[in-house]
């Protein structure tokens, strides 16, 4: 072998060395990157299973089945109601405090 012959050699065994490596650092970002969406996929789930569990309370549906429940009327069947009958306001709490007010009128 000639001394030219030898550093080429060398020049591809650390080449070869230098792709080994970076090969072994791309399966492991791969296997990261495959790992990060399995959990997104897994979040993406339960985030539309906590959606499906709030509308549950907040939905449409639930505010109009809490509003049927204390008389209210749906805007659509206003004009079929003839009376409602007023409820008694609710009573309010006496909150005592320091501060008078006073107005006058000139």
């Amino acid at each position: 072998m000639t001394r030219l012959s030898q550093r080429l050699f060398m020049l591809y065994l650390a080449l070869l060395l230098a792709l080994a490596a970076l090969g072994a650092h791309n399966q492991v970002r791969r296997n990261l990157h495959a790992d990060l969406l399995s959990d997104k996929a897994a979040l993406q789930d339960q985030l539309g299973s906590l959606r499906r569990n709030a509308a549950e309370v907040t939905g449409a549906l639930a505010v109009r089945a809490w509003a049927h429940a204390r008389g209210m009327v749906p805007a659509p069947e206003v004009a079929n109601v003839t009376h409602i009958a007023p409820a008694a306001p609710p009573e309010a709490a006496a909150q005592p405090s320091g501060l008078e007010v006073y107005t006058v009128w000139r």
